[in-house]
């Protein structure tokens, strides 16, 4: 860790002005599935906006999840808690996010769980709050899109990438020599 911090203290994170861009900013979920120890997943997410990250977070969840599906559904809700107040604060600062704010996950089933309410016998048994993302994806406050996984940048928020994965996300957050 301190070798790897040694050889970044001349990084921060670079912004690019994006005039063109519909929306203010985007999101990628993830989580990585029971640890050893606790057998509890840990989620990351982060959102990009003006070409660099303006928040990220790392944290073990509360619950353990049955599967790896429930386990990004957590990840996911996490997420659009953060965006929901994202849009809040831009908001506020005066720049109004018109469209729904863009949540990508590379887990199929968690997306769809996401999308469609009929999914009652795989998530009844999943905590209520963590189903407020529907009411949310109903307001069109945030929409969640499946990405391959090679394109998730949270992915270097939840567990050890090779080199070349790693700076391919940590550039997409921004990350650059100042």
């Amino acid at each position: 860790m301190l070798r790897y911090l040694a050889g970044t203290k001349s990084y921060g994170i670079r912004y690019m002005a994006e005039p063109d861009k519909t929306n203010l900013f985007h999101g990628y979920a993830d989580m990585a599935y029971g640890n050893l120890d606790e057998r509890r997943s840990t989620s990351g997410y982060v959102f990009i906006a003006g070409r660099g990250a303006i928040t990220w977070r790392s944290k073990k969840q509360l619950v353990v999840a049955l599967s790896s599906t429930v386990a990004e559904y957590v990840a996911l809700s996490e997420a659009v808690h953060e965006a929901c107040w994202l849009r809040s604060l831009f908001g506020e600062l005066g720049y109004k996010q018109k469209l729904p704010i863009k949540i990508y996950s590379d887990n199929e089933g968690a997306v769809a769980m996401v999308k469609n309410p009929q999914f009652h016998q795989r998530a009844k048994h999943i905590k209520i709050k963590y189903h407020s993302i529907r009411q949310m994806i109903k307001r069109d406050k945030v929409a969640v899109e499946n990405c391959q996984g090679h394109q998730q940048t949270a992915d270097i928020l939840t567990k050890p990438l090779p080199h070349a994965k790693h700076k391919q996300h940590t550039s997409k957050m921004g990350m650059a020599t100042i």
